[in-house]
């Protein structure tokens, strides 16, 4: 994610109206390398916005994710999880206590994606996560 500045203009700039709430939802993700879903970060910003509703940290994360200032991860099955770093990035999530790590793949060739296989395809983005156990769990 960019900064804070410049995530509000270019939200504003698609028509998206900032409430109190939903700037809560963005300064969260400033940052933020926890992966969450939009569960976890709506019940911790409950309790300082009371008011605020579980629609209101989705759409937000969503609005996010159409201008490309977070990803989202579909690490489990049933919800989604999100990331600021939406640069070509691989994952790692144990399986044990749940911790989602990043693997920043810059200048490394030690991942062979099979040039037969994709020909044809236009890709837009690469979801990669490994699972397993982490050092501290193991």
């Amino acid at each position: 994610m960019i900064s804070f500045e410049e995530t509000i203009q270019k939200l504003r700039s698609e028509g998206f109206k900032l409430t109190p709430q939903r700037l809560a939802v963005i300064r969260y993700m400033l940052g933020n390398t926890e992966h969450p879903s939009a569960l976890k970060i709506h019940k911790e910003l409950r309790r300082r916005y009371p008011t605020l509703s579980f629609s209101t940290v989705y759409n937000t994360l969503s609005m996010l994710e159409k201008i490309d200032e977070v990803q989202s991860l579909h690490i489990f099955d049933g919800y989604l999880n999100y990331d600021p770093n939406t640069s070509p990035h691989i994952h790692c999530y144990c399986k044990s206590c749940g911790m989602i790590s990043d693997i920043v793949m810059e200048g490394r060739d030690d991942v062979v994606v099979p040039r037969k296989e994709i020909e044809g395809f236009l890709i837009d983005n690469i979801g990669v996560v490994f699972k397993g156990t982490c050092t501290h769990c193991r």
